[in-house]
């Protein structure tokens, strides 16, 4: 693999990450803000607390689900 292929594929493993990063926050982001306008804006109590988490986890892993085939080989354990 020469110089150019390298280059060409860590920017292509840049933008995939930015890109499951833009992808994650947008969501999340669009959670709150149907929480807020449903009315969910106290965390003040253990039901509220647990509620909020559930739903972030919930985002978190259909955002993951999104990306999950495309990240799927792109990983190289060594």
């Amino acid at each position: 693999m020469d110089e150019r292929e390298i280059i060409y594929e860590e920017n292509n493993d840049k933008k995939l990450y930015k890109d499951v990063h833009s992808y994650t926050k947008f969501k999340l982001v669009e959670m709150l803000i149907n929480r807020l306008s449903d009315g969910k804006t106290k965390v003040d109590d253990m039901n509220s607390i647990e509620d909020l988490v559930d739903e972030v986890l919930k985002t978190l892993a259909v955002s993951g689900l999104k990306f999950y085939s495309e990240l799927k080989g792109e990983f190289k354990w060594e």
